[in-house]
């Protein structure tokens, strides 16, 4: 007599998952600093219609025929050629590694990049180009962040869906030249900021700008 063996697929525990996430915020909270997190608008944002181009750079013969800002100081959009530079400006706590000085020789001279990598809480997303601005007065620019997987069962474990630390990024200090400067706050309003106390965690909210979900809905799970 023959028989058929059926296949048993475990479905994905999405509990464990969001207890993961827990925890990790949970640390950031108790042992990380105040960060203010400046999201940029990007090409994506603006195809889903939450951002219009930049009144003051994109209006060019230069930004409409190569798809670029024409100049990368601009006061509005801070060389992103979207109207407003950032989508949002945020703060939440963060851990950072120690960052060891080193230099390299580019097309631009000899210069002293200072990578660290840090993590931050899974309520928003960071894409490359954003920045994260320290209570030091230093401003880093975001390269392509990390993700840390659960496998909670058999199924492919996809990033939107199981990550457990999502926003674990690469960061390399600005220059004190870079467009980051000119983003507000100013340095020493960011340092008063950051450096905030009394209540815990301190509240931020007064000087948080969002202009659009930190989700985005493109990227929701």
């Amino acid at each position: 007599m023959k028989t058929t063996r059926g296949t048993y697929v475990r479905a994905q525990q999405n509990w464990a998952i969001d207890q993961e996430r827990q925890r990790h915020d949970e640390a950031l909270w108790s042992l990380g600093e105040s960060v203010m997190f400046c999201l940029m608008w990007t090409a994506r944002d603006h195809d889903a219609g939450l951002v219009a181009l930049c009144p003051l750079c994109a209006d060019d013969r230069i930004s409409k025929a190569y798809g670029q800002p024409s100049r990368n100081k601009c006061p509005d959009c801070f060389g992103t050629r979207f109207e407003g530079g950032y989508r949002a400006l945020i703060v939440r706590p963060a851990i950072f590694t120690d960052a060891d000085d080193s230099q390299s020789f580019t097309a631009r001279g000899v210069v002293a990049p200072q990578e660290v990598h840090l993590e931050t809480t899974s309520d928003f997303r960071v894409h490359s180009g954003d920045y994260a601005m320290r209570a030091t007065g230093e401003r880093l620019q975001l390269r392509a962040p990390q993700r840390t997987t659960l496998r909670t069962g058999f199924g492919t474990p996809y990033q939107r869906e199981v990550a457990t630390a999502y926003n674990l990024a690469r960061a390399a200090v600005e220059d004190p030249e870079s467009v980051a400067y000119i983003i507000p706050p100013d340095t020493d309003d960011l340092v008063e900021i950051l450096s905030r106390s009394g209540a815990t965690p301190p509240t931020f909210s007064d000087v948080e700008v969002i202009r659009a979900p930190l989700i985005p809905l493109y990227e929701r799970d």
